[in-house]
Protein backbone atom coordinates (compact mmCIF):
# COMPACT_ATOMS: atom_id res chain seq x y z
CA UNK A 1 0.00 0.00 0.00
CA UNK A 2 1.50 3.34 -0.98
CA UNK A 3 1.11 6.47 1.16
CA UNK A 4 -1.45 8.95 -0.14
CA UNK A 5 0.87 12.00 0.26
CA UNK A 6 3.32 13.32 -2.35
CA UNK A 7 6.27 15.72 -2.15
CA UNK A 8 5.31 19.37 -2.48
CA UNK A 9 7.24 21.08 -5.25
CA UNK A 10 9.97 23.57 -4.38
CA UNK A 11 8.51 27.01 -3.94
CA UNK A 12 5.07 25.70 -2.95
CA UNK A 13 5.51 26.37 0.76
CA UNK A 14 2.95 29.15 0.70
CA UNK A 15 0.32 26.81 -0.73
CA UNK A 16 1.33 24.19 1.84
CA UNK A 17 0.76 26.64 4.68
CA UNK A 18 -2.66 27.65 3.35
CA UNK A 19 -3.74 24.05 2.91
CA UNK A 20 -2.46 23.15 6.35
CA UNK A 21 -4.59 25.91 7.86
CA UNK A 22 -7.68 24.88 5.93
CA UNK A 23 -7.25 21.24 6.81
CA UNK A 24 -6.70 22.01 10.48
CA UNK A 25 -9.88 24.08 10.59
CA UNK A 26 -11.85 21.30 8.86
CA UNK A 27 -10.53 18.59 11.17
CA UNK A 28 -9.07 16.60 8.25
CA UNK A 29 -5.35 15.97 8.23
CA UNK A 30 -3.32 15.59 5.05
CA UNK A 31 -0.07 17.35 5.86
CA UNK A 32 2.65 14.78 6.56
CA UNK A 33 5.61 15.59 8.77
CA UNK A 34 9.10 14.78 7.50
CA UNK A 35 10.89 11.87 9.19
CA UNK A 36 12.64 12.72 12.46
CA UNK A 37 15.96 14.39 11.76
CA UNK A 38 15.12 15.10 8.12
CA UNK A 39 15.76 18.49 6.57
CA UNK A 40 13.02 18.00 3.98
CA UNK A 41 10.00 20.26 4.62
CA UNK A 42 6.61 18.75 5.48
CA UNK A 43 4.68 17.27 2.56
CA UNK A 44 1.11 17.80 1.56
CA UNK A 45 -1.35 16.13 -0.79
CA UNK A 46 -1.61 18.63 -3.67
CA UNK A 47 -4.51 18.91 -6.12
CA UNK A 48 -3.99 17.87 -9.76
CA UNK A 49 -2.52 20.47 -12.10
CA UNK A 50 -5.12 23.05 -13.02
CA UNK A 51 -7.52 22.12 -10.23
CA UNK A 52 -8.72 24.37 -7.45
CA UNK A 53 -7.24 23.78 -3.98
CA UNK A 54 -9.82 22.54 -1.45
CA UNK A 55 -11.63 25.11 0.67
CA UNK A 56 -12.90 24.82 4.21
CA UNK A 57 -16.48 24.40 2.92
CA UNK A 58 -15.59 21.62 0.46
CA UNK A 59 -13.57 19.77 3.09
CA UNK A 60 -16.46 19.99 5.54
CA UNK A 61 -18.83 18.76 2.84
CA UNK A 62 -16.50 15.80 2.25
CA UNK A 63 -16.86 14.81 5.88
CA UNK A 64 -20.66 14.82 5.48
CA UNK A 65 -20.57 11.86 3.12
CA UNK A 66 -23.86 10.24 2.10
CA UNK A 67 -22.30 6.90 1.13
CA UNK A 68 -24.36 4.05 2.57
CA UNK A 69 -23.86 0.31 3.17
CA UNK A 70 -25.18 -2.12 0.57
CA UNK A 71 -28.12 -4.43 1.18
CA UNK A 72 -26.23 -7.78 1.38
CA UNK A 73 -23.95 -6.44 4.11
CA UNK A 74 -26.89 -5.07 6.08
CA UNK A 75 -28.59 -8.43 5.73
CA UNK A 76 -25.57 -10.34 7.03
CA UNK A 77 -25.16 -8.02 10.01
CA UNK A 78 -28.82 -8.48 10.92
CA UNK A 79 -28.67 -12.23 10.37
CA UNK A 80 -25.62 -12.69 12.60
CA UNK A 81 -27.12 -10.47 15.31
CA UNK A 82 -30.30 -12.55 15.28
CA UNK A 83 -28.50 -15.82 16.12
CA UNK A 84 -27.55 -14.24 18.55
CA UNK A 85 -23.88 -13.45 18.17
CA UNK A 86 -21.89 -10.27 18.58
CA UNK A 87 -21.22 -8.37 15.36
CA UNK A 88 -18.16 -6.29 14.56
CA UNK A 89 -18.04 -4.26 11.37
CA UNK A 90 -14.70 -4.78 9.63
CA UNK A 91 -13.30 -2.05 7.40
CA UNK A 92 -9.88 -1.05 6.05
CA UNK A 93 -10.03 2.51 7.28
CA UNK A 94 -6.25 2.91 6.99
CA UNK A 95 -6.31 2.50 3.23
CA UNK A 96 -9.22 4.89 2.90
CA UNK A 97 -7.50 7.46 5.12
CA UNK A 98 -4.34 7.32 3.05
CA UNK A 99 -6.28 7.66 -0.20
CA UNK A 100 -7.70 11.03 0.78
CA UNK A 101 -10.47 12.91 2.65
CA UNK A 102 -13.31 12.00 0.27
CA UNK A 103 -12.56 8.29 0.27
CA UNK A 104 -12.02 8.28 4.03
CA UNK A 105 -15.33 10.06 4.62
CA UNK A 106 -17.23 7.66 2.35
CA UNK A 107 -15.77 4.50 3.90
CA UNK A 108 -16.19 5.88 7.40
CA UNK A 109 -19.85 6.71 6.75
CA UNK A 110 -20.58 3.23 5.36
CA UNK A 111 -18.92 1.59 8.37
CA UNK A 112 -20.59 3.85 10.93
CA UNK A 113 -24.05 3.38 9.40
CA UNK A 114 -23.58 -0.39 9.41
CA UNK A 115 -22.25 -0.33 12.97
CA UNK A 116 -25.31 1.63 14.08
CA UNK A 117 -27.54 -1.41 13.58
CA UNK A 118 -28.78 -3.50 16.54
CA UNK A 119 -26.38 -6.19 17.67
CA UNK A 120 -23.20 -4.47 16.49
CA UNK A 121 -20.74 -3.91 19.34
CA UNK A 122 -17.85 -2.29 17.52
CA UNK A 123 -15.67 -1.69 14.49
CA UNK A 124 -12.37 -3.22 13.41
CA UNK A 125 -10.63 -0.35 11.64
CA UNK A 126 -7.14 -1.63 10.83
CA UNK A 127 -5.64 -4.87 9.61
CA UNK A 128 -2.04 -5.40 10.80
CA UNK A 129 -1.63 -1.76 11.74
CA UNK A 130 1.82 -0.41 10.91
CA UNK A 131 2.94 -3.60 9.15
CA UNK A 132 3.36 -2.94 5.41
CA UNK A 133 0.15 -0.91 5.34
CA UNK A 134 1.64 2.47 4.44
CA UNK A 135 1.78 3.75 8.03
CA UNK A 136 5.55 3.71 8.02
CA UNK A 137 6.25 5.52 11.27
CA UNK A 138 4.75 5.40 14.75
CA UNK A 139 3.89 9.09 14.40
CA UNK A 140 1.86 8.41 11.27
CA UNK A 141 0.06 5.49 12.91
CA UNK A 142 -0.78 7.60 15.98
CA UNK A 143 -2.11 10.35 13.69
CA UNK A 144 -4.43 7.87 11.98
CA UNK A 145 -5.61 6.36 15.25
CA UNK A 146 -6.30 9.77 16.77
CA UNK A 147 -8.44 10.93 13.85
CA UNK A 148 -10.29 7.64 13.37
CA UNK A 149 -10.99 7.37 17.08
CA UNK A 150 -12.29 10.91 17.29
CA UNK A 151 -14.49 10.55 14.21
CA UNK A 152 -16.01 7.23 15.31
CA UNK A 153 -16.52 8.11 18.96
CA UNK A 154 -18.21 11.39 18.07
CA UNK A 155 -20.85 9.42 16.13
CA UNK A 156 -20.93 6.08 17.98
CA UNK A 157 -19.80 6.82 21.52
CA UNK A 158 -20.66 3.35 22.84
CA UNK A 159 -19.07 1.36 20.03
CA UNK A 160 -15.76 -0.37 20.71
CA UNK A 161 -12.83 0.21 18.35
CA UNK A 162 -10.65 -2.78 17.52
CA UNK A 163 -7.26 -2.87 15.83
CA UNK A 164 -5.29 -5.92 14.86
CA UNK A 165 -1.51 -6.04 14.74
CA UNK A 166 1.36 -8.34 14.02
CA UNK A 167 4.41 -7.39 16.10
CA UNK A 168 7.42 -9.22 14.58
CA UNK A 169 9.77 -8.22 17.39
CA UNK A 170 7.77 -10.32 19.84
CA UNK A 171 8.79 -13.51 18.07
CA UNK A 172 12.48 -12.59 18.45
CA UNK A 173 12.30 -12.99 22.27
CA UNK A 174 15.07 -10.40 22.62
CA UNK A 175 13.82 -9.20 26.03
CA UNK A 176 14.35 -12.71 27.45
CA UNK A 177 17.94 -13.16 26.34
CA UNK A 178 20.79 -11.09 24.93
CA UNK A 179 21.77 -13.76 22.44
CA UNK A 180 23.23 -12.02 19.39
CA UNK A 181 20.79 -13.80 17.08
CA UNK A 182 17.77 -12.61 19.05
CA UNK A 183 19.02 -9.04 19.21
CA UNK A 184 19.75 -9.06 15.48
CA UNK A 185 16.25 -10.41 14.83
CA UNK A 186 14.64 -7.67 16.92
CA UNK A 187 16.70 -4.89 15.32
CA UNK A 188 15.94 -6.15 11.82
CA UNK A 189 12.22 -6.35 12.59
CA UNK A 190 12.28 -2.82 13.98
CA UNK A 191 14.06 -1.47 10.92
CA UNK A 192 11.64 -3.21 8.56
CA UNK A 193 8.45 -2.31 10.42
CA UNK A 194 9.13 0.69 12.69
CA UNK A 195 5.41 1.33 13.21
CA UNK A 196 4.88 -2.24 14.46
CA UNK A 197 7.54 -2.46 17.15
CA UNK A 198 6.96 -3.33 20.77
CA UNK A 199 7.74 0.23 21.83
CA UNK A 200 5.38 1.64 19.20
CA UNK A 201 2.54 -0.51 20.52
CA UNK A 202 3.24 0.83 24.02
CA UNK A 203 2.56 4.36 22.72
CA UNK A 204 -0.61 3.39 20.83
CA UNK A 205 -2.12 1.76 23.89
CA UNK A 206 -1.14 4.63 26.17
CA UNK A 207 -3.05 7.05 23.90
CA UNK A 208 -6.28 5.07 24.48
CA UNK A 209 -7.53 5.59 20.94
CA UNK A 210 -8.89 2.03 20.67
CA UNK A 211 -10.41 -0.52 23.01
CA UNK A 212 -9.42 -3.97 21.75
CA UNK A 213 -6.13 -5.29 20.34
CA UNK A 214 -6.05 -8.50 18.33
CA UNK A 215 -2.41 -9.52 18.58
CA UNK A 216 -0.38 -11.79 16.33
CA UNK A 217 2.73 -12.93 18.19
CA UNK A 218 4.98 -13.04 15.13
CA UNK A 219 6.24 -16.55 15.87
CA UNK A 220 9.30 -17.70 13.92
CA UNK A 221 9.81 -21.16 12.45
CA UNK A 222 10.48 -24.18 14.68
CA UNK A 223 14.04 -24.57 13.36
CA UNK A 224 15.02 -21.07 14.47
CA UNK A 225 13.69 -21.70 17.95
CA UNK A 226 15.58 -24.99 18.17
CA UNK A 227 18.86 -23.17 17.52
CA UNK A 228 17.93 -20.76 20.31
CA UNK A 229 17.29 -23.61 22.72
CA UNK A 230 13.52 -23.26 22.89
CA UNK A 231 10.31 -24.32 21.10
CA UNK A 232 7.40 -22.58 19.42
CA UNK A 233 5.08 -23.32 22.32
CA UNK A 234 7.62 -22.05 24.85
CA UNK A 235 8.11 -18.93 22.72
CA UNK A 236 4.36 -18.32 22.57
CA UNK A 237 4.09 -18.64 26.33
CA UNK A 238 7.00 -16.23 26.84
CA UNK A 239 5.47 -13.72 24.42
CA UNK A 240 2.12 -13.62 26.18
CA UNK A 241 3.72 -13.39 29.59
CA UNK A 242 5.73 -10.41 28.32
CA UNK A 243 2.76 -8.50 26.91
CA UNK A 244 0.89 -9.04 30.17
CA UNK A 245 3.95 -7.84 32.11
CA UNK A 246 3.99 -4.69 29.95
CA UNK A 247 0.40 -3.96 30.99
CA UNK A 248 -1.17 -4.21 27.56
CA UNK A 249 -4.09 -6.16 28.93
CA UNK A 250 -4.84 -3.35 31.39
CA UNK A 251 -5.00 -0.65 28.71
CA UNK A 252 -7.09 -2.62 26.21
CA UNK A 253 -8.92 -5.92 25.91
CA UNK A 254 -6.18 -8.20 24.64
CA UNK A 255 -6.97 -10.95 22.16
CA UNK A 256 -4.90 -13.36 20.07
CA UNK A 257 -5.22 -13.76 16.32
CA UNK A 258 -4.11 -16.42 13.86
CA UNK A 259 -4.83 -17.34 10.25
CA UNK A 260 -5.81 -21.03 10.35
CA UNK A 261 -7.91 -21.15 7.18
CA UNK A 262 -6.62 -23.49 4.48
CA UNK A 263 -7.03 -23.72 0.68
CA UNK A 264 -9.34 -26.48 -0.49
CA UNK A 265 -9.78 -29.35 1.96
CA UNK A 266 -7.83 -29.55 5.19
CA UNK A 267 -4.71 -31.63 4.55
CA UNK A 268 -3.19 -31.98 8.02
CA UNK A 269 -3.69 -34.78 10.53
CA UNK A 270 -5.85 -34.53 13.66
CA UNK A 271 -2.62 -34.44 15.67
CA UNK A 272 -1.35 -31.44 13.71
CA UNK A 273 -4.69 -29.66 14.09
CA UNK A 274 -4.50 -30.14 17.86
CA UNK A 275 -0.89 -28.93 17.93
CA UNK A 276 -1.83 -25.75 16.04
CA UNK A 277 -4.83 -25.12 18.28
CA UNK A 278 -2.69 -25.61 21.38
CA UNK A 279 -0.09 -23.11 20.14
CA UNK A 280 -2.39 -20.43 18.77
CA UNK A 281 -5.53 -20.79 20.91
CA UNK A 282 -4.86 -22.61 24.18
CA UNK A 283 -1.54 -21.00 25.14
CA UNK A 284 -2.63 -17.37 24.56
CA UNK A 285 -5.88 -17.99 26.46
CA UNK A 286 -3.95 -19.49 29.38
CA UNK A 287 -1.63 -16.48 29.50
CA UNK A 288 -3.77 -13.37 29.27
CA UNK A 289 -5.74 -13.40 25.99
CA UNK A 290 -9.49 -12.89 26.43
CA UNK A 291 -10.45 -14.39 23.05
CA UNK A 292 -8.91 -15.66 19.82
CA UNK A 293 -9.57 -14.30 16.34
CA UNK A 294 -9.36 -17.03 13.67
CA UNK A 295 -9.03 -15.90 10.05
CA UNK A 296 -11.24 -16.59 8.09
CA UNK A 297 -14.58 -18.25 7.45
CA UNK A 298 -14.16 -18.24 3.66
CA UNK A 299 -12.02 -15.82 1.71
CA UNK A 300 -10.15 -15.59 -1.58
CA UNK A 301 -6.43 -15.18 -0.96
CA UNK A 302 -3.50 -15.38 -3.38
CA UNK A 303 -5.50 -17.14 -6.04
CA UNK A 304 -7.07 -19.79 -3.78
CA UNK A 305 -10.19 -19.99 -1.69
CA UNK A 306 -9.28 -20.31 1.99
CA UNK A 307 -11.80 -21.70 4.47
CA UNK A 308 -12.11 -23.30 7.91
CA UNK A 309 -14.54 -26.09 7.02
CA UNK A 310 -13.87 -28.30 4.03
CA UNK A 311 -15.87 -27.36 0.88
CA UNK A 312 -19.61 -27.61 1.36
CA UNK A 313 -19.31 -27.18 5.16
CA UNK A 314 -17.83 -30.64 5.60
CA UNK A 315 -16.20 -31.17 9.01
CA UNK A 316 -12.42 -31.54 9.36
CA UNK A 317 -10.12 -31.92 12.40
CA UNK A 318 -9.46 -28.19 12.63
CA UNK A 319 -13.08 -27.07 12.75
CA UNK A 320 -13.91 -29.97 15.08
CA UNK A 321 -11.21 -28.79 17.48
CA UNK A 322 -12.54 -25.24 17.38
CA UNK A 323 -16.08 -26.52 18.07
CA UNK A 324 -14.86 -28.40 21.14
CA UNK A 325 -13.25 -25.24 22.47
CA UNK A 326 -16.44 -23.26 21.93
CA UNK A 327 -18.34 -25.91 23.92
CA UNK A 328 -15.78 -25.44 26.70
CA UNK A 329 -16.56 -21.72 26.85
CA UNK A 330 -13.74 -20.28 24.72
CA UNK A 331 -14.52 -16.95 23.04
CA UNK A 332 -13.74 -17.15 19.33
CA UNK A 333 -13.96 -14.65 16.47
CA UNK A 334 -13.95 -15.17 12.71
CA UNK A 335 -14.41 -13.07 9.57
CA UNK A 336 -17.35 -13.28 7.14
CA UNK A 337 -18.61 -11.51 4.04
CA UNK A 338 -21.85 -11.98 2.10
CA UNK A 339 -19.73 -12.02 -1.06
CA UNK A 340 -18.10 -15.33 -0.04
CA UNK A 341 -20.24 -18.05 1.49
CA UNK A 342 -19.92 -21.82 1.31
CA UNK A 343 -23.60 -22.78 0.82
CA UNK A 344 -25.78 -19.69 1.27
CA UNK A 345 -25.85 -16.80 3.69
CA UNK A 346 -28.37 -18.30 6.11
CA UNK A 347 -26.68 -21.71 6.26
CA UNK A 348 -23.21 -20.25 6.61
CA UNK A 349 -24.21 -17.80 9.33
CA UNK A 350 -25.88 -20.56 11.33
CA UNK A 351 -22.80 -22.79 11.02
CA UNK A 352 -20.38 -19.99 11.87
CA UNK A 353 -22.23 -18.69 14.91
CA UNK A 354 -22.46 -22.21 16.33
CA UNK A 355 -18.67 -22.01 16.85
CA UNK A 356 -17.82 -18.31 16.78
CA UNK A 357 -19.62 -16.04 19.21
CA UNK A 358 -18.17 -12.92 17.58
CA UNK A 359 -18.26 -12.30 13.83
CA UNK A 360 -16.41 -9.64 11.89
CA UNK A 361 -18.71 -8.73 9.01
CA UNK A 362 -17.08 -6.92 6.11
CA UNK A 363 -18.40 -3.40 5.59
CA UNK A 364 -18.47 -3.91 1.82
CA UNK A 365 -16.90 -0.52 1.22
CA UNK A 366 -14.71 -1.76 -1.65
CA UNK A 367 -10.99 -1.45 -2.09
Amino acid sequence: MTPATTRAAAGARGITAVLATLLAVSGCQSVTAAPPGSTVPPTVSTPPTGSTPPTVSTLRQTLRSTALPRAPYIAMVDMVAAQPAKVWVEVDLVKAWETGPQRYADVLNIAVKLASRPGVVGLKIADELGYHDGLNTPERAREFLAQASSDIRSRLPRAKILVDMVVPQLGCLAWASEQAARLYCANAAGNTSPAATIDAVDTYLAAKTFDVLDLSAGLLDAGTYRTWGTTGDQAMTAIWKEVVRRGWGVLVTLQARKALAHPGSYQNSPAQAEADLRTFVDIPLANGAQAVDIWAWRQQYQGSMYRLYNPGLQVNPLIAGLALRREAGVHLFTHMSPSSVEVNMSTDVSAATAIFGNIFVAAGAGS
